[in-house]
């Protein structure tokens, strides 16, 4: 949910929900603890209590997930990375995330 009352265009709600529907996949599939899925949530935009409500629904969900290829994990997580590029740099605008990303980089 983006910030300051701005209206979500379509792209974004797609791309945003796709990445939601990813991480919670990872968190089924344990990939994520509790603490890591509450903070990318809150990345992408949920306030701290709704992230938090979100991952407690995820745990009391009963998830019957199928066994995965190492093909299928690898492409999961190249789109859960090209995603959270693309809403990374929509919220931070074009010049904050470029300097993110050279802060990122130099760890």
């Amino acid at each position: 949910m983006p910030d300051k009352g701005k209206v979500m265009s379509q792209t974004y709600y797609e791309k945003q929900s796709k990445l939601f529907k990813l991480y919670q996949e990872s968190f089924d599939r344990n990939e994520l603890d509790v603490k890591e899925a509450i903070t990318t949530l809150k990345m992408i935009g949920f306030s701290e209590s709704i992230a938090a409500t979100r991952v407690a629904e995820w745990k009391g969900q009963h998830n019957t997930r199928e066994q995965e290829t190492d093909r299928e994990k690898k492409h999961r997580l190249k789109e859960q990375a090209s995603l959270e590029k693309y809403i990374l740099r929509m919220r931070l605008g074009k010049e904050k995330y470029e300097e993110y990303m050279i802060l990122r980089s130099k760890k």
